[in-house]
Protein backbone atom coordinates (compact mmCIF):
# COMPACT_ATOMS: atom_id res chain seq x y z
CA UNK A 1 0.00 0.00 0.00
CA UNK A 2 1.08 3.24 -0.44
CA UNK A 3 0.63 5.84 2.62
CA UNK A 4 1.42 9.22 3.52
CA UNK A 5 2.24 10.51 6.48
CA UNK A 6 1.99 13.99 7.80
CA UNK A 7 4.11 14.99 10.88
CA UNK A 8 6.86 12.80 9.90
CA UNK A 9 9.40 14.01 11.74
CA UNK A 10 7.67 13.98 15.53
CA UNK A 11 7.77 11.24 17.96
CA UNK A 12 5.03 9.29 15.96
CA UNK A 13 6.49 9.91 12.65
CA UNK A 14 9.91 8.51 13.82
CA UNK A 15 8.17 5.37 15.38
CA UNK A 16 6.13 5.00 12.00
CA UNK A 17 9.06 4.71 9.92
CA UNK A 18 10.24 2.22 11.76
CA UNK A 19 7.01 -0.14 11.40
CA UNK A 20 6.39 1.24 7.93
CA UNK A 21 9.95 0.07 6.16
CA UNK A 22 8.05 -2.71 3.77
CA UNK A 23 5.69 0.11 2.06
CA UNK A 24 5.84 2.77 -0.08
CA UNK A 25 5.73 5.55 2.17
CA UNK A 26 6.23 9.76 1.81
CA UNK A 27 7.04 11.09 5.49
CA UNK A 28 6.02 14.62 5.22
CA UNK A 29 6.99 17.58 7.54
CA UNK A 30 6.06 21.37 7.04
CA UNK A 31 9.13 21.71 4.68
CA UNK A 32 7.74 18.91 2.20
CA UNK A 33 3.68 19.64 2.79
CA UNK A 34 2.48 22.86 4.55
CA UNK A 35 -0.84 20.98 5.23
CA UNK A 36 -2.68 24.62 5.71
CA UNK A 37 -1.70 25.24 2.19
CA UNK A 38 -4.43 24.03 0.08
CA UNK A 39 -1.98 24.07 -3.12
CA UNK A 40 0.72 22.28 -1.57
CA UNK A 41 -1.43 19.75 -0.47
CA UNK A 42 -2.98 19.18 -3.40
CA UNK A 43 0.37 18.92 -5.54
CA UNK A 44 1.35 16.58 -2.97
CA UNK A 45 -1.62 14.42 -3.52
CA UNK A 46 -1.84 14.42 -6.95
CA UNK A 47 1.45 13.06 -7.63
CA UNK A 48 2.01 10.96 -5.13
CA UNK A 49 -1.78 9.45 -5.12
CA UNK A 50 -1.07 7.59 -1.99
CA UNK A 51 -3.96 4.64 -0.85
CA UNK A 52 -3.82 6.15 2.81
CA UNK A 53 -3.49 9.14 4.99
CA UNK A 54 -2.07 8.53 8.18
CA UNK A 55 -2.46 11.97 9.67
CA UNK A 56 -0.35 12.94 12.56
CA UNK A 57 0.97 16.45 12.07
CA UNK A 58 -0.42 19.04 14.84
CA UNK A 59 -0.14 21.91 16.84
CA UNK A 60 0.74 20.09 19.64
CA UNK A 61 2.01 23.02 22.52
CA UNK A 62 -1.17 22.48 25.09
CA UNK A 63 -0.46 26.06 26.97
CA UNK A 64 0.98 27.55 23.80
CA UNK A 65 -2.38 26.71 22.37
CA UNK A 66 -4.08 29.41 24.69
CA UNK A 67 -1.85 32.05 23.61
CA UNK A 68 -1.08 31.02 19.92
CA UNK A 69 -5.67 30.23 19.47
CA UNK A 70 -4.75 30.98 15.41
CA UNK A 71 -2.14 29.45 14.94
CA UNK A 72 -3.15 26.00 17.28
CA UNK A 73 -6.97 26.70 14.97
CA UNK A 74 -5.27 26.42 11.81
CA UNK A 75 -3.09 23.99 12.14
CA UNK A 76 -5.25 21.63 13.97
CA UNK A 77 -8.79 22.24 12.56
CA UNK A 78 -8.37 24.09 9.22
CA UNK A 79 -5.23 21.83 7.92
CA UNK A 80 -7.22 18.48 8.92
CA UNK A 81 -10.41 20.04 7.00
CA UNK A 82 -8.02 20.83 4.13
CA UNK A 83 -6.22 16.96 4.24
CA UNK A 84 -9.85 15.23 4.29
CA UNK A 85 -10.96 17.57 1.69
CA UNK A 86 -8.16 16.09 -0.71
CA UNK A 87 -8.66 12.47 0.98
CA UNK A 88 -12.06 12.83 -0.32
CA UNK A 89 -11.15 13.99 -3.77
CA UNK A 90 -8.94 11.57 -4.30
CA UNK A 91 -10.65 8.72 -2.79
CA UNK A 92 -8.12 7.86 -0.27
CA UNK A 93 -8.48 6.42 3.00
CA UNK A 94 -7.81 8.68 6.40
CA UNK A 95 -6.23 8.16 9.72
CA UNK A 96 -6.24 10.88 11.78
CA UNK A 97 -4.61 10.98 15.60
CA UNK A 98 -6.62 12.54 18.41
CA UNK A 99 -5.99 13.21 21.86
CA UNK A 100 -7.47 12.88 25.48
CA UNK A 101 -7.87 16.27 25.72
CA UNK A 102 -11.22 16.30 24.08
CA UNK A 103 -12.43 14.88 27.05
CA UNK A 104 -12.98 17.68 30.32
CA UNK A 105 -11.82 15.54 32.85
CA UNK A 106 -15.23 14.42 34.80
CA UNK A 107 -15.25 11.20 33.99
CA UNK A 108 -14.67 8.52 37.03
CA UNK A 109 -14.04 5.59 34.93
CA UNK A 110 -12.30 5.01 31.61
CA UNK A 111 -13.99 6.83 28.80
CA UNK A 112 -15.90 5.00 25.97
CA UNK A 113 -15.35 6.24 22.16
CA UNK A 114 -19.12 7.24 22.01
CA UNK A 115 -18.80 9.46 25.20
CA UNK A 116 -19.44 13.23 24.55
CA UNK A 117 -16.68 15.12 23.94
CA UNK A 118 -16.60 18.29 26.26
CA UNK A 119 -12.96 19.79 25.93
CA UNK A 120 -11.91 22.42 28.46
CA UNK A 121 -8.88 23.87 26.37
CA UNK A 122 -7.72 25.28 23.10
CA UNK A 123 -5.55 22.29 21.90
CA UNK A 124 -8.72 19.84 22.81
CA UNK A 125 -11.59 22.18 21.39
CA UNK A 126 -9.12 22.05 17.94
CA UNK A 127 -8.40 18.05 17.93
CA UNK A 128 -12.25 17.67 17.95
CA UNK A 129 -12.40 20.02 15.14
CA UNK A 130 -10.46 17.90 13.31
CA UNK A 131 -12.03 14.90 14.34
CA UNK A 132 -15.26 16.11 12.63
CA UNK A 133 -13.40 16.74 9.64
CA UNK A 134 -12.26 13.05 9.88
CA UNK A 135 -15.93 11.17 10.49
CA UNK A 136 -17.03 13.66 7.22
CA UNK A 137 -15.25 11.96 5.58
CA UNK A 138 -15.70 8.37 6.42
CA UNK A 139 -12.25 8.47 7.87
CA UNK A 140 -10.61 6.30 11.07
CA UNK A 141 -10.18 8.63 14.36
CA UNK A 142 -7.55 6.88 16.89
CA UNK A 143 -7.12 8.57 20.25
CA UNK A 144 -4.58 8.49 22.43
CA UNK A 145 -2.66 9.98 25.48
CA UNK A 146 0.54 10.84 27.07
CA UNK A 147 2.79 9.64 23.92
CA UNK A 148 6.25 9.15 24.61
CA UNK A 149 9.02 8.27 21.61
CA UNK A 150 12.01 9.38 19.85
CA UNK A 151 11.69 13.18 21.19
CA UNK A 152 10.83 15.56 23.58
CA UNK A 153 8.45 13.86 25.83
CA UNK A 154 7.87 13.33 29.34
CA UNK A 155 9.98 10.19 30.13
CA UNK A 156 13.23 11.87 28.41
CA UNK A 157 12.34 14.92 30.68
CA UNK A 158 11.66 12.93 34.27
CA UNK A 159 15.28 11.21 33.42
CA UNK A 160 17.06 14.51 32.18
CA UNK A 161 15.53 16.39 36.04
CA UNK A 162 17.02 13.31 37.58
CA UNK A 163 20.57 13.75 36.72
CA UNK A 164 19.68 17.64 38.07
CA UNK A 165 17.91 17.10 41.36
CA UNK A 166 17.25 14.63 44.31
CA UNK A 167 13.60 15.10 44.36
CA UNK A 168 11.09 16.46 42.09
CA UNK A 169 7.32 17.65 42.76
CA UNK A 170 4.96 15.78 39.69
CA UNK A 171 1.09 16.39 40.05
CA UNK A 172 -0.93 13.41 41.09
CA UNK A 173 -4.73 14.18 40.58
CA UNK A 174 -4.66 14.22 36.48
CA UNK A 175 -5.42 10.46 35.62
CA UNK A 176 -4.54 8.33 32.23
CA UNK A 177 -2.40 6.07 30.57
CA UNK A 178 1.21 6.59 28.84
CA UNK A 179 1.44 5.50 25.22
CA UNK A 180 4.64 4.68 23.51
CA UNK A 181 4.44 6.02 19.64
CA UNK A 182 5.92 2.63 18.48
CA UNK A 183 2.60 0.70 20.12
CA UNK A 184 0.57 3.46 18.63
CA UNK A 185 2.00 3.44 14.96
CA UNK A 186 1.86 -0.36 15.18
CA UNK A 187 -1.91 0.13 16.06
CA UNK A 188 -2.40 2.68 13.23
CA UNK A 189 -0.54 0.47 10.61
CA UNK A 190 -3.38 -2.69 11.89
CA UNK A 191 -5.97 0.09 11.16
CA UNK A 192 -4.85 0.22 7.64
CA UNK A 193 -4.19 -3.82 7.03
CA UNK A 194 -7.37 -5.00 9.04
CA UNK A 195 -10.28 -2.05 8.15
CA UNK A 196 -12.40 -2.11 11.31
CA UNK A 197 -15.55 -0.42 10.64
CA UNK A 198 -15.11 3.25 10.45
CA UNK A 199 -15.11 5.88 13.46
CA UNK A 200 -13.27 6.19 16.54
CA UNK A 201 -10.89 4.08 18.00
CA UNK A 202 -8.85 4.91 21.21
CA UNK A 203 -5.54 3.48 21.41
CA UNK A 204 -3.37 3.83 24.71
CA UNK A 205 -1.31 1.92 26.67
CA UNK A 206 -3.26 -1.12 28.48
CA UNK A 207 -3.02 -1.99 32.11
CA UNK A 208 -3.69 -0.28 35.19
CA UNK A 209 -4.58 3.59 35.35
CA UNK A 210 -2.06 5.87 36.73
CA UNK A 211 -1.24 9.64 37.48
CA UNK A 212 1.93 11.45 36.09
CA UNK A 213 3.40 10.82 39.84
CA UNK A 214 2.96 7.19 39.82
CA UNK A 215 4.47 7.75 36.09
CA UNK A 216 7.32 9.79 37.69
CA UNK A 217 7.97 6.92 40.00
CA UNK A 218 7.72 4.27 37.72
CA UNK A 219 10.07 5.33 35.70
CA UNK A 220 12.83 6.01 38.32
CA UNK A 221 12.14 2.40 39.70
CA UNK A 222 12.40 0.67 36.21
CA UNK A 223 15.90 3.31 35.28
CA UNK A 224 17.03 2.48 38.85
CA UNK A 225 17.24 6.12 39.80
CA UNK A 226 16.99 7.33 43.56
CA UNK A 227 15.27 10.46 42.58
CA UNK A 228 12.17 10.79 45.05
CA UNK A 229 9.09 11.89 43.64
CA UNK A 230 6.84 14.36 45.72
CA UNK A 231 2.91 13.60 45.09
CA UNK A 232 1.47 17.13 44.46
CA UNK A 233 -2.09 18.52 43.13
CA UNK A 234 -2.43 20.33 40.30
CA UNK A 235 -3.61 23.98 42.05
CA UNK A 236 -0.18 23.15 43.71
CA UNK A 237 1.88 22.38 41.34
CA UNK A 238 0.77 26.11 39.65
CA UNK A 239 0.61 27.75 42.66
CA UNK A 240 2.45 31.24 41.80
CA UNK A 241 2.68 30.96 38.21
CA UNK A 242 0.43 32.97 35.83
CA UNK A 243 -2.71 31.16 34.71
CA UNK A 244 -3.92 33.35 31.98
CA UNK A 245 -1.74 31.08 30.42
CA UNK A 246 -1.91 27.36 31.52
CA UNK A 247 -4.72 25.24 29.61
CA UNK A 248 -7.32 23.39 31.74
CA UNK A 249 -6.09 19.97 31.90
CA UNK A 250 -8.64 16.63 31.99
CA UNK A 251 -8.38 15.51 35.71
CA UNK A 252 -9.56 12.29 34.31
CA UNK A 253 -8.61 10.64 30.73
CA UNK A 254 -8.18 7.30 30.41
CA UNK A 255 -9.39 5.70 27.44
CA UNK A 256 -11.67 2.72 27.68
CA UNK A 257 -9.94 0.26 25.04
CA UNK A 258 -13.00 -2.32 24.65
CA UNK A 259 -13.94 -1.30 21.37
CA UNK A 260 -9.93 -1.49 20.00
CA UNK A 261 -9.55 -5.26 21.83
CA UNK A 262 -12.58 -6.24 19.81
CA UNK A 263 -11.19 -5.26 16.64
CA UNK A 264 -8.09 -6.64 16.99
CA UNK A 265 -6.01 -3.75 16.79
CA UNK A 266 -2.31 -3.57 18.63
CA UNK A 267 -2.38 -2.47 22.25
CA UNK A 268 0.31 -3.30 25.00
CA UNK A 269 0.57 -2.67 28.09
CA UNK A 270 2.33 0.66 29.38
CA UNK A 271 4.58 -1.18 31.82
CA UNK A 272 6.20 -3.59 29.40
CA UNK A 273 6.24 -0.89 26.78
CA UNK A 274 7.95 1.26 29.02
CA UNK A 275 10.73 -1.20 30.29
CA UNK A 276 11.79 -1.63 26.91
CA UNK A 277 11.49 1.80 26.17
CA UNK A 278 13.96 2.76 29.11
CA UNK A 279 16.22 -0.25 28.17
Amino acid sequence: MKILVTGGNGQLGNALKEILKNEEVLFTDTGEMDITKPEMVEEVFSQFKPDWLFHGAAYTNVDGCEVNKDVCTLVNDRGTEILANACKKYNIKMIYISTDYVFDGTATKPIKPDAKPNPVSVYGATKLAGEKHTLRVEGYVLRTSWVYGDGKNFVRTMLELAEKYSELSVVSDQLGRPTAAIDLAKAIYDVAKKEPEVGIYHVTGDGPVISWADFAKKIYEIAGKKTKVNFVTTKQYYEGKDMSQIATRPAYSALDLAKTKDADLYLANWEESLKTYLT
